[in-house]
């Protein structure tokens, strides 16, 4: 286990002269706790996310999976808004610090801004939402778990007297577990500020504690609620079935089989050895090894001829399969759907995308083989005129990459 916590800039600028110089540059600061969030900050925290926190290595091993860099897309525009548009323009004013098309498995753009290069880690926020659903997957498939349908305290027996006894795996992979959860970043006193704060800030209680004060307000199943809380229960979940820390078992489960080219690493509760990976949030890693990532879910779980995810389980983690999940029921507005902690598209064929807050993105469209990352620092939790961007950079990809020769 790899734990380092240093919280002050001073620690930056001792680091700087073993770092890369676009790592190093001046013009991107590395805030701490309190000043990592301020808009000048951000580039440099979302990149050196070990200054600030306490994290666990997830480690990479044997040799690398190459990634076949194709010919660069000469001249690409999109349209949006009435205007043709450029992909630097675009990356400049939506602070996007990294740009990754895969299509058909080889390379044909790759752009860094803002001091990251190809070397940089990025933290992904909610997206280890969805690298914890895919691990729930992976554990089936080394018969760990039985099945979704079975209840979490069947697995962990404590949680019996939690309002998670008796939920089913299935409906907190859903985001449906029923428990009374408030997932608002800007209320201090909210469930999910609260845990950050008391255990991704300060180490002043376990992650997994807080899953003891929910109680239920709803059958699970039924209600869809994004709650944080219900990725740190699998987290908890997974790491009693395979007996070892979460970034261990993605280590075995995910980094070492898709052959990541770098270690990554997942925010922790404390400094301690029996620290718990902030399950929701906080994973580290390489453009290129998130790509690796959502090639894997576009081939239908499989990567050089091996399965690593249990036949079929790429459409029952991605296709909506509740009325309260379908695209245009989870918020007032809000055209995407829901279904294993991913979020589904209401266009193309089993388009699907994981999703982090300030502009993280891993888009896959396997129909028409395509991964599509993103890694940014948008000045807001979410901005719905860059996400709605993104797509169509997404599409126009497709129309490019996908036409008649």
């Amino acid at each position: 286990m790899n734990l380092i916590r240093s919280g002050c800039l001073a620690a930056f600028v001792a680091l700087a002269s073993v770092l890369s110089p676009a790592q190093a540059e001046d013009d991107y600061p590395v805030g701490t706790v309190s000043s990592m969030w301020w808009p000048q900050n951000m580039f440099g925290s979302y990149r050196h996310w070990d200054q600030i926190f306490a994290v666990r290595t997830i480690a990479r091993g044997g040799a690398v999976s190459p990634l076949e860099v194709g010919e660069p897309l000469a001249e690409f525009t999109y349209d949006y808004r009435g205007r043709s548009r450029t992909i630097a323009d675009y990356m400049e004013r939506n602070r996007v610090t990294g740009l990754l098309a895969i299509h058909d498995g080889v390379i044909r753009l790759e752009q860094y801004a803002h001091g990251a290069d190809e070397t940089s880690l990025f933290a992904s926020q909610s997206v280890a939402k969805s690298i914890v659903s895919t691990l729930v997957g992976r554990a089936i498939h080394d018969g760990l778990i039985a099945s979704v349908t079975a209840p979490l305290d069947r697995y962990v027996p404590e949680l019996a007297r939690s309002g998670y006894a008796g939920v089913p795996i299935e409906a907190a992979l859903q985001m449906s577990s029923g428990i009374a959860f408030s997932e608002d970043y800007d209320d201090p006193n909210s469930a999910v500020s609260r845990m950050w704060e008391l255990a991704g800030e300060r180490h002043r209680r376990p992650i997994n504690d807080f899953l003891f004060d929910y109680a239920a307000q709803s059958p699970p199943g039924k209600v869809y609620n994004y709650a944080g809380a219900d990725t740190q229960v699998l987290g908890m979940l997974l790491t009693v079935v395979s007996g070892m820390p979460l970034a261990d078992y993605t280590s075995q489960a995910l980094w070492k089989p898709l052959g990541m080219e770098a270690d990554g690493s997942w925010m922790v509760d404390s400094e301690e050895d029996s620290a718990m990976e902030i399950a929701f949030t906080g994973v580290s890693a390489r453009l290129r090894d998130y790509g690796r990532f959502g090639l894997l879910m576009a081939q239908d779980g499989l990567w050089e001829g091996e399965r690593l995810l249990p036949d079929g389980w790429v459409a029952q983690a991605t296709v909506p399969s509740s009325p309260q999940l379908l695209p245009g029921e989870l918020y007032y507005g809000y055209p995407l759907g829901y279904q294993y902690q991913w979020w589904t598209l209401p266009w193309g064929d089993g388009v699907f995308t994981a999703q982090g807050v300030n502009g993280q993105f891993v888009y896959v469209d396997p129909a028409n083989k395509l991964v599509l990352v993103q890694t940014a620092v948008w000045r807001d939790w979410w901005d719905e005129d860059a996400e709605n961007e993104f797509y169509a950079i997404a599409k126009a990809l497709d129309a490019r990459l996908n036409a008649a020769p």
